[in-house]
């Protein structure tokens, strides 16, 4: 007995003597089917080393193997000249070449299911060829799926052609002794229990290199796994990082100031602009004649403080303090005309009558201190300041609350300075309907009292084409309830 049957278990034994069986009186193509690791390989060598009388060629088929290549492998180990053409098949080159065969030839293939299709053609019809004073047999291993497949691309009458012989799971016993055989022959002793090298065992599905890979596992132990740097983990974080830097540079450093696009002027805003323009003429015509007056009048005031100096000896205090009233009063004046001028764009200004009114008190006031200075030593006079619009004087409400009424009311506006809702004041039809109300640092413009909310949204629209508003807000009193009410109106001053 040789080394390879030497290792054989009973039941790889008992199969071995079938398939010799077949082999030296079959007429089918006979496949060897197990799973991987079932011992497929080692069945097929040991038949080939017990077929003493029989020349066999054994061929192991490699994946993506092409015809011409498994052909001359197996014409090679059976012909003792290499003269054939191995583009030729199988069957067309054995019958011409019938008379160099030896007497009885046997071809196995291990691994067939990576043969093509047209192999497994030809090996059929060998299977079934009949050659004078030769004799031909065939033996493959295959999983048993690919098997089933083959079959199923057969035709009925060719399925008994084939002849699958099947690899049985090894038993308990075998697995058992199978182990300890192996472990007797590799000479080494680990410290492994028996019990738990049966239950380990029994845990299996039954293939011999179960069984081996168990042994060397007792004899090795785990096999360490190489570490590798994460050269790829490095490299990505890398990568997004500087995608990272780049994205916020570009967002942040490289990006371009905003050209600010020219506002739209309306047709209603190119009017207003030359109203003012022609408003704000006349009205400064006016304050810088009323200023070139007023540096006169401090000129002449100078005067006559010097005269009463000498006629006056003995009230010189009296006089020094009301010269010194008198400077502080002109330059208040000046101030105040400086403060007009800053914020004429803010203050809606009363009309031509009424500042030529103004003028002409101011001339009367000066011409009635001139007449009067010739009876007393010294008179001190004021420079008459410069009153406000009508509208922000009288907008000047008091911090005293009133109770909210009920109903709706429309909202006109919302500013900072209560002297900025003159404009809007102004433009109203009935400006007894007007209440201001104070929401936090804001003033709030109200307009109007309604019962429903259907009749403020009527008023609205009226209001807005008759004073040419914007959208009148119609409010709910019940949501006001954060605005204080001030007490008095724009037709009355608010006490």
């Amino acid at each position: 007995m040789t080394f390879q049957t030497a290792i054989l278990l009973p039941s790889q034994e008992s199969l071995l003597h079938r398939l010799q069986h077949v082999v030296l009186y079959g007429q089918q193509l006979t496949v060897l089917t197990g799973e991987v690791g079932a011992g497929k390989t080692t069945l097929t060598t040991a038949l080939v080393d017990t077929l003493d009388d029989v020349s066999s060629a054994l061929v192991v088929c490699p994946q993506h193997v092409d015809s011409a290549e498994i052909r001359r492998k197996i014409l090679v180990q059976l012909l003792s000249e290499p003269v054939f053409d191995d583009e030729v098949p199988l069957p067309e080159t054995l019958l011409r070449l019938c008379d160099a065969l030896p007497t009885h030839c046997h071809v196995v293939l291990d691994d067939a299911q990576y043969l093509p299709l047209e192999l497994w053609a030809e090996c059929i019809v060998l299977s079934q060829l009949t050659l004078p004073g030769k004799k031909l047999s065939l033996t493959l291993t295959a999983p048993a799926d690919f098997l089933n497949q083959i079959l199923a691309q057969l035709p009925e009458t060719q399925r008994p052609l084939l002849l699958p012989v099947a690899i049985a799971p090894l038993t308990s016993a075998e697995r058992e002794g199978l182990y300890y055989t192996l472990l007797h022959r590799s000479e080494e002793t680990p410290f492994t229990p028996r019990d738990i090298v049966k239950e380990q065992l029994q845990r299996q599905q039954g293939t011999p290199a179960e069984v081996v890979n168990l042994l060397y596992l007792a004899l090795h132990g785990e096999p360490e796994v190489p570490k590798r740097r994460p050269w790829p983990l490095y490299f990505a974080v890398g990568a997004c990082v500087a995608c990272l830097l780049v994205s916020l540079y570009w967002l942040w450093g490289g990006s371009e100031p905003k050209v600010s696009q020219p506002k739209v002027q309306t047709v209603a805003a190119v009017r207003a602009e030359a109203f003012n323009k022609r408003y704000a003429q006349v009205l400064l015509s006016d304050y810088f004649t009323r200023r070139g007056r007023l540096s006169e009048r401090v000129l002449k005031s100078t005067d006559v403080t010097v005269e009463a100096a000498e006629l006056a000896r003995l009230s010189k205090t009296q006089l020094g303090d009301e010269l010194e009233s008198e400077i502080e009063e002109a330059s208040s004046q000046d101030e105040v005309l400086d403060h007009q001028d800053e914020h004429q764009a803010e203050q809606v200004p009363s009309s031509q009558e009424e500042t030529l009114a103004q003028t002409q008190q101011m001339h009367a006031s000066q011409a009635s201190g001139e007449a009067e200075a010739a009876d007393k030593p010294v008179e001190t006079f004021a420079a008459e300041p410069v009153s406000e619009p009508s509208e922000s004087r009288n907008l000047a409400a008091s911090t005293t609350s009133l109770p909210h009424p009920e109903g709706y009311t429309l909202q006109l506006a919302t500013v900072k300075r209560l002297q900025s809702l003159d404009a809007t004041i102004a433009k109203l039809p009935d400006v007894d309907q007007v209440q201001i109300a104070r929401y936090k640092s804001y003033w709030v413009l109200l307009y109007g009292q309604y019962s429903d909310r259907q009749e403020g949204k009527q008023a609205a629209l009226d209001l807005a084409k008759t004073a040419q508003l914007s959208s009148p807000w119609v409010r709910a009193w019940v949501d006001l309830s954060g605005y204080e009410l001030q007490q008095g109106s724009v037709g009355r001053e608010i006490h």
